[in-house]
């Protein structure tokens, strides 16, 4: 009487060893799925927070300054001139 032989189960696997690889197959697959959901969960992250944070490089026009208008800073006098003042 022969054993039947699995779907692709190679010559040297018997039955419950080819069950055995089958399943971790199934985790390892299962495991490499979850990691590039993540990995693409992060990526798209990155990309999100790049472009939310993105520098614009065009040019700012330059405010239009009128200097004239500019109010200069208050004059202050030396304190040794207060100080004879008051005398």
């Amino acid at each position: 009487m022969t054993a039947r032989r699995s779907l692709n189960r190679p010559d040297h696997f018997n039955d419950a060893d080819w069950a055995d690889y089958q399943q971790c197959q199934a985790e390892h697959d299962d495991l490499m799925a979850q990691t590039a959901d993540r990995e693409a969960q992060l990526e798209h992250d990155l990309i999100a927070a790049y472009d939310e944070y993105e520098v614009d490089l065009s040019p700012v026009p330059k405010p239009e300054a009128d200097l004239a208008r500019r109010t200069p800073p208050p004059r202050r006098t030396p304190a040794s001139r207060r100080r004879s003042r008051g005398r």
